[in-house]
C-alpha cells in the first residue's frame, strides 16, 4: 500500500515526534509499505534551512514545505506557519493519491481536519495519530484556546476529524476515554504507544561538563520545560531530599517557557544544574548516564496526553519519578512493573517521599513495555 505519513515537524528537526514519524516510516516500508513523509523545513534550532525540499531518508521519500522560521518564538510567524502547512498539507494529500493517510496533532486540529477531509475527497483510508487531545489540552492548562468559544469552535472541528477517520490512535487508555467522554458515536480507536526515542545515526560525545561526576546521583527531566508540566513543584520536591543526599544532582535538560522561573528559583543551588537543548544524538548520552528520569504533569493532563519520553527513559535504562495522578494508567503501568514511582499527593514532601523510596529501592532489571499492536499490523488491518 501507499503510506502517506504527515506532521509539521520531522527530521533533521529537533522534534521527538519527528523521529517517531521517521521510525514508524521505515517499519512500515521495511514490511513491504511505500511510504511518503509530508512535513515542513525545519524551523527553529540549528537545524533552520539545512533540509532540502525533496529528500529520501533509506526508502522514505521526503517532501518539505518551506515556513517561516520560529527561532525567536514569534507568535505571528507561528501562526502564519499554520496556514503555510496546513493549505500545502491539503493540496499535496489530493496530489499524492496515497491508501492511507495519516495526521498527528499538531498543529493542533487544523492540521488532521485538512488531512482528514482531503483523504475524504480521495477515497483514502485516514489515521488520526492522536497525541495530545485538544482543546483539552488548553482547557486543563489554562491556555488560550482553553476559553469557551475557542474550545466550542476547535472541538466541532477536531470531532469531524473523528468522524472521519478509519482508526484513531491513542497513546493510553485515558486518552482513549477522553475522546469517548465527547459521546459523537463509536470511535474505532487503538491503543499504541510511542516507540522510544531511536535513530539509526551515531552517538555524539555531549561537552564534557555535562558527564556525570562519580559518585553522583543524577535526576534528570530531559525536553521541553513546558507551561503544563508542573516543574517547579516537582523541583520542591527533589529537594526535599537534597540535605539528606548531598550526592543528589538535578539537571534539567532542555528549554522553554518554564526555563526562566525555575533558573529564578534554582540557578544558585549547587545541587540543581541546567544544560541548554541538544540534539538527540547528543543529549542520549547524557541521558543514559543518569539514574531516575523525570516525568511531572499539571493535574488532569494524564487525561489528554502520554509523555513518550518514558519509553525512551526505560530503553535508556532508567528508572521514572512520574509526578501524576495515581489513578492514572501511566502510573500504574510504572509501579506494576516496578520501574518507577509516583507520589502519593501532589506536594513536595510526598514527591520527596516517592523519590527516597527510589533511592532506597534495589534498581530492578529495566526493559521498555512493548506495544500489543504494531503499525504494520494496523495498516495491514485497514488493507483487509
Amino acid at each position: 500500500m501507499k503510506v502517506l505519513l504527515t506532521h509539521r515537524y520531522f527530521l533533521p528537526d529537533s522534534s521527538p515526534y519527528g523521529i517517531i514519524l521517521w521510525r514508524i516510516g521505515t517499519d512500515l516500508s521495511e514490511a513491504g509499505h511505500e511510504v511518503d513523509i509530508f512535513t515542513s523545513r525545519p524551523s527553529y534550532g540549528r537545524n533552520f534551512a539545512k533540509a532540502p525540499r525533496r529528500d529520501h531518508l533509506g526508502k522514505l521519500a521526503v517532501r518539505r514545505v518551506w515556513v517561516l522560521s520560529e527561532a525567536n518564538r514569534n507568535p505571528i510567524a507561528r501562526i502564519v506557519n499554520v496556514v503555510i502547512y496546513c493549505v500545502a498539507l491539503f493540496f499535496h494529500t489530493l496530489r499524492a493519491r496515497a491508501d492511507v493517510v495519516t495526521a498527528g496533532t499538531f498543529p493542533p486540529v487544523f492540521a488532521a481536519w485538512t488531512a482528514s477531509l482531503a483523504a475524504r475527497i480521495t477515497r483514502a483510508k485516514f489515521i488520526y495519530h492522536v497525541q495530545d487531545i485538544h482543546p483539552e489540552v488548553s482547557v486543563y492548562s489554562g491556555g488560550l484556546l482553553g476559553r469557551r468559544l475557542p474550545t466550542r469552535i476547535l472541538t466541532a472541528l477536531d470531532n469531524q476529524t473523528l468522524r472521519r477517520a478509519d482508526t484513531i490512535v491513542t497513546l493510553s487508555e485515558d486518552m482513549a476515554e477522553t475522546l469517548r467522554a465527547r459521546m459523537v458515536g463509536p470511535l474505532p480507536i487503538t491503543v499504541i504507544n510511542n516507540p522510544a526515542i531511536k535513530t539509526d545515526s551515531e552517538a555524539i560525545a555531549p561537552p564534557p561538563e555535562l558527564v556525570k561526576p562519580g559518585g553522583k546521583i543524577r535526576v534528570i527531566f530531559a525536553g521541553n520545560l513546558g507551561r503544563y508540566q508542573n516543574l517547579s513543584l516537582m523541583a520542591e520536591g527533589i529537594a526535599q531530599c537534597f540535605d539528606a543526599h548531598p550526592e543528589l544532582e538535578l539537571l534539567f535538560l532542555g528549554d522553554g517557557v518554564a526555563l526562566e522561573e525555575l533558573k529564578r528559583r534554582w540557578l544558585d543551588h549547587p545541587q540543581v544544574r541546567f544544560a541548554p537543548f541538544l540534539p538527540f544524538a547528543e543529549a542520549k548520552e547524557v541521558i543514559a548516564g543518569a539514574d531516575i528520569g523525570l516525568v511531572s504533569l499539571n493535574r488532569n493532563m494524564y487525561r489528554v496526553a502520554y509523555p513518550s519520553k518514558i519509553s525512551t527513559y526505560l530503553d535508556l535504562g532508567l528508572r521514572i519519578l512520574a509526578l501524576v495522578e495515581p489513578e492514572s494508567q501511566m502510573a500504574q503501568d510504572l509501579e506494576r512493573s516496578g520501574t518507577g514511582a509516583v507520589p502519593r499527593a501532589d506536594n513536595p514532601e510526598a514527591i520527596g517521599a516517592a523519590l527516597k523510596a527510589l533511592l532506597a529501592a534495589q534498581p530492578n532489571t529495566i526493559s521498555t513495555p512493548s506495544c500489543e499492536r504494531t503499525w504494520a499490523a494496523l495498516i495491514d488491518g485497514l488493507e483487509t
